[in-house]
């Protein structure tokens, strides 16, 4: 009980003291507040918010104004080359046209191999040759009849012997070869054994006898009559008879292939076929003869579709007609390179008479699928870069740079390197520091000479964004279709790599562009 008093007591002395002490806080002079002090920090406070509330506006303004760049992450892809051609085809061919009226018949089927001196055809007065060749068939077959009865007399024995060993010959050999698809070898059987028949018939016919005579010598008389209603066509130059006919074939020949304008093979020409069942008229077309099975295609071909072709490589190429795909291996005769396009001569020795149809037509080359990085067209710029050999180049801490010349003073200059090759490095033309025609030191030292800038090469580029700046690289293009291109992955430090990112629309942007 004394100890729990005593301790009472001490609290209740302890809190009379400190009210003591507070009494005497309260009873002191208060520090008076410098309000003056406190405007200016107040103001100064304001001014340093609004302006950097402005810097801020203003550069959202400019944020927002600025059109966003567009870009995509590089990749490998595929693509194929459906790039439409136009073309001519020229062949080595000839027409031969009607020296007067009348029905016409042929003695060869279209696309057949005529030999040289072969007749054709004939063309005849019908009315009056068909009375005189009545005749003359009546006489043959007497002539041959009685020739017939004493063929083991004839003087040409030997020789008619020889002509049926021939077409029995002929007959044996074709049975192995002959199928259903084969019509050209069953029109070249039939045509051997007509010949040889009628080589045969001649000779019995025209073989004079004491039995024969007056028969031959009437036959003559007819012979000449009919003459003058028929006329006969012979093949000057053996080919493939074709009655598909357009009137270019004297104009467009082998011979002139380098000479052919872009006019010329983009004008559509039409053959039109020639009916062997209509009556004809005097210098009309009759048939066509094509000399040879090497036929051309001449053409106008984009410079990104012919970069990689040589003289002599092969291709292949296909086209559509009446729906139907006609396709051909054909090799690149020549290319002469233009601005844009290049002048392309193509030529085959195969699929002849399934292009016989067309002269100038639209087809596409067919090659393997591309692969590589893909891009979009739009990506890929054109730029001129200086052409500076690599002697002339100095590394200054990390930095290319050039020693250029301008009177008695020298500068240094720092380049980008764009690309280079063992010889040369390309950079680009900046007209405020480096541009053709400016004077740089090659070497260095007293053995420094000056070499003057004086070459120039145009390389495809894309923006590269993988930072916040754009800029250039160049590309090696291997494929290219209406909206993407094929790049070779690049192992220099200077090309597109896979998994960069590109600006996919290159006229949005300018090279160290800042990027939105």
């Amino acid at each position: 009980m004394k100890k729990r008093a005593k301790q009472q007591k001490h609290r209740k002395a302890y809190r009379s003291q400190r009210q003591a002490v507070d009494r005497d806080r309260g009873s002191m002079p208060k520090k008076k507040k410098n309000s003056k002090s406190t405007t200016k920090y107040k103001a100064l406070t304001v001014a340093v918010f609004a302006m950097l509330m402005f810097y801020l506006l203003g550069y959202i303004i400019v944020f927002m104004g600025k059109p966003s760049v567009p870009t995509e992450t590089v990749n490998y892809g595929t693509i194929d080359n459906p790039q439409t051609l136009k073309g001519l085809i020229v062949r080595d061919e000839y027409v031969v046209n009607s020296t007067m009226d009348g029905e016409i018949s042929f003695n060869y089927a279209e696309n057949s191999k005529v030999p040289k001196g072969a007749v054709v055809c004939s063309i005849k007065d019908k009315g009056v040759a068909d009375d005189i060749e009545s005749q003359i068939k009546k006489l043959d077959k007497d002539i041959l009849n009685a020739q017939k009865t004493r063929i083991d007399l004839s003087k040409n024995k030997e020789e008619i012997d020889k002509i049926e060993s021939e077409i029995s010959v002929s007959i044996d050999n074709a049975v192995y070869k002959l199928t259903p698809d084969s019509l050209t070898d069953m029109y070249s059987l039939k045509n051997n054994i007509e010949g040889y028949i009628e080589t045969r018939n001649e000779i019995l016919i025209n073989e004079i006898t004491g039995t024969t005579s007056d028969l031959t010598a009437q036959r003559k008389e007819y012979e000449q009559e009919l003459s003058e209603n028929v006329s006969s066509y012979t093949a000057d130059e053996s080919g493939i008879l074709s009655f598909m006919i357009d009137g270019k074939e004297a104009e467009f020949t082998p011979d002139g292939l380098e000479s052919i304008t872009e006019k010329q093979i983009t004008d559509e020409v039409v053959p039109q076929y020639v009916s062997k069942g209509v009556n004809v008229k005097t210098d009309s077309p009759i048939f066509k003869i094509v000399k040879s099975n090497t036929w051309y295609i001449v053409c106008y071909v984009p410079n990104e579709m012919s970069a990689k072709w040589e003289a002599g490589d092969s291709l292949e190429i296909y086209t559509m007609y009446d729906d139907e795909e006609l396709s051909a291996d054909v090799t690149i005769q020549s290319i002469s390179l233009g601005e844009n396009e290049s002048y392309v001569v193509l030529s085959s020795d195969e699929n002849l008479i399934d292009f016989m149809p067309l002269r100038t037509f639209t087809f596409n080359i067919r090659q393997n699928a591309y692969t590589g990085l893909k891009i979009p067209n739009t990506a890929i710029i054109e730029k001129t870069f200086l052409k500076i050999p690599l002697s002339c180049i100095v590394d200054n801490l990390g930095q290319s740079t050039v020693i250029l010349r301008n009177g008695s003073s020298d500068q240094t200059v720092n380049i980008s390197i764009f690309t280079a090759d063992e010889q040369y490095a390309y950079v680009l033309q900046d007209y405020d520091t480096l541009k053709l025609g400016d004077v740089i030191l090659m070497g260095t030292g007293e053995n420094a000479t000056e070499f003057t800038i004086s070459e120039v090469e145009n390389y495809k580029c894309v923006y590269v964004a993988n930072s916040s700046m754009a800029e250039y690289a160049v590309i090696d293009i291997i494929g290219q279709n209406a909206e993407y291109s094929i790049v070779r992955p690049s192992s220099s430090s200077y090309g597109l790599k896979v998994y960069d990112s590109i600006v996919s629309d290159a006229k949005s942007i300018e090279n160290d562009e800042v990027l939105s």
